[in-house]
């Protein structure tokens, strides 16, 4: 076998930018990531163990239920659940999951199986709807102290709304627009300045998690659509690049106006457009009842049992991935890798069965063997003239203790001569 040393021109690692289209088609409850289709396995509705909206970390429990539950596997006697889940032996070393309490962790003996959430862990969009009257905030309980000095007593645990957790990060991009204003008491609306107040008007939150787009939205690409019964009914896409979310079809007073905004690193969508989009038309948004589509019903129906059997979402984006690719030439030189160990490189002939012998003290072979002539030629016999011929089909990339650490395969064997000289290129995403 023959080594080869990557020279520094022979190896280079650059960044691939890609933008990846991301669009979801949200109706009746359910959404569709890219057109995926809900395939069902043999063992469960759903061969990914998830809804054709949500994407599944690692793919795990492909076609798996809790159905094929049956006693234990192998000597730990780790529980057959019928899906497959992270689990540990407890020993010295500590070590707990995060979904485990530290109570539970204590009270297991050494040597105990510990086992984690089962797979699939998932991840899909959601949407959640403020209205005027929804606190952003609520405040925790707490007892007053007793006659006897003790300390105060938490009957309940306060909570923050995403949306009053944005604050900060809505305020900080108010450079790219006045709109993003998280509270505002100016009445100056023709400087573009807002009178609102996230914390007292109706607005809608649509949460994209990153792995949808990687490190953030493409700016301009983002691009809402609002079907009802059917019919396209307004459009709004950023078309400032901006971050606004501006109505650019539909009827009535708000084309042209902003009606969201958008946090491209953050992966949210702020609607905030309440005027209605049709004065004919009404679907069920909330369980308050029927109301007039609006930009701030966008994709509700996935925030929970409401299923507004009349309106379609679809949102199209596209995302931004960073991949760092390596780049290897691997060179055949002239005049080298022309011999094989393989046995076909040799002649096969019952004939040469002579130039092996071997026995009882020992085994020998001839080193006079001929090497099978593998040059074509226009006649049967004689064959062309001989010609040291080999056929690359593999290139083995080692580390500097000689450990093979990749493979490289071609598609077909590359036919190689004393006279020819080959350089292959190996891409691999790392």
């Amino acid at each position: 076998m023959s080594y080869y040393k990557f020279d520094k021109n022979d190896v280079f690692t650059n960044t691939l930018k890609l933008f990846p289209e991301v669009k979801f088609v949200i109706y009746n409850g359910s959404s569709y990531y890219n057109s995926t289709p809900n395939i069902s396995g043999t063992f469960t509705g759903s061969i990914r163990c998830t809804d054709p909206g949500s994407i599944s970390l690692y793919e795990v429990n492909i076609d798996r239920s809790t159905s094929q539950a049956a006693g234990t596997i192998g000597l730990s006697k780790v529980a057959n659940t019928g899906l497959i889940y992270p689990w540990m032996v407890k020993d010295g070393s500590r070590l707990n999951f995060r979904t485990n309490t530290q109570a539970s962790f204590i009270s297991s003996n050494p040597g105990d199986i510990i086992s984690g959430s089962s797979y699939p862990y998932t991840a899909s969009i959601s949407k959640e709807l403020y209205l005027a009257a929804t606190p952003r905030y609520v405040s925790p309980v707490i007892a007053a102290s007793s006659a006897s000095g003790d300390d105060p007593t938490i009957l309940s645990n306060g909570s923050v709304s995403h949306l009053l957790a944005l604050k900060n990060t809505i305020d900080y991009y108010r450079y790219l627009s006045p709109h993003f204003i998280y509270s505002s008491s100016a009445k100056d609306i023709s400087a573009g300045r807002h009178n609102r107040d996230f914390d007292s008007m109706d607005l809608g939150l649509v949460s994209i998690p990153s792995i949808f787009y990687g490190s953030q939205i493409k700016k301009g690409t983002v691009n809402l659509e609002f079907y009802f019964t059917g019919s396209l009914i307004a459009r709004a896409q950023d078309t400032n690049r901006n971050g606004e979310l501006i109505q650019t079809y539909g009827v009535g007073s708000t084309t042209n106006d902003v009606v969201g905004l958008v946090l491209y690193n953050e992966g949210f969508l702020i609607l905030t457009g309440a005027v209605a989009l049709l004065s004919d038309g009404a679907d069920v948004y909330t369980s308050a009842g029927s109301d007039n589509p609006k930009w701030i019903y966008v994709a509700q129906s996935i925030s929970g049992s409401i299923t507004a059997p009349n309106s379609a979402f679809v949102m199209q984006m596209s995302g931004t991935s960073n991949t760092q690719v390596l780049t290897m030439f691997a060179t055949a030189p002239k005049g080298e890798l022309n011999h094989s160990n393989n046995p076909t490189y040799l002649e096969a002939t019952a004939s040469n069965m002579l130039y092996i012998s071997t026995g009882s003290s020992g085994y020998i072979e001839s080193d006079q063997r001929p090497i099978k002539n593998v040059v074509s030629s226009a006649y049967a016999d004689p064959t062309g003239s001989f010609e040291k011929t080999t056929y690359i089909s593999k290139i083995g990339i080692y580390d500097r203790n000689k450990n093979l650490i990749g493979l490289a395969k071609v598609a077909t064997p590359i036919k190689k001569t004393v006279e020819r000289d080959f350089t292959f290129k190996i891409k691999l995403d790392i």
